[in-house]
């Protein structure tokens, strides 16, 4: 039986940049597993990008960003 595991992804940021990334990124741990499914699976061409404000990318969202 294959087991599963999760990988995290660590970033440093100071607080300016946190700052200007989330005021242009609101739900950056969206916006990130967005980027990384469309490098790994490309939405066919001529496919419209998922919104990171439709409900389901939101429901997908299990992680909080915190600031330090």
């Amino acid at each position: 039986m294959e087991s599963t595991r999760e990988r995290v992804i660590s970033i440093v940021l100071n607080e300016q940049e946190w700052q200007a990334f989330v005021r242009v990124h609101p739900q950056p741990v969206v916006w990130l597993r967005e980027r990384i499914q469309e490098t790994i699976s490309p939405a066919p061409a001529g496919a419209e990008p998922i919104s990171a404000f439709a409900p389901a990318a939101a429901a997908a969202n299990t992680t909080s960003a915190t600031t330090r």
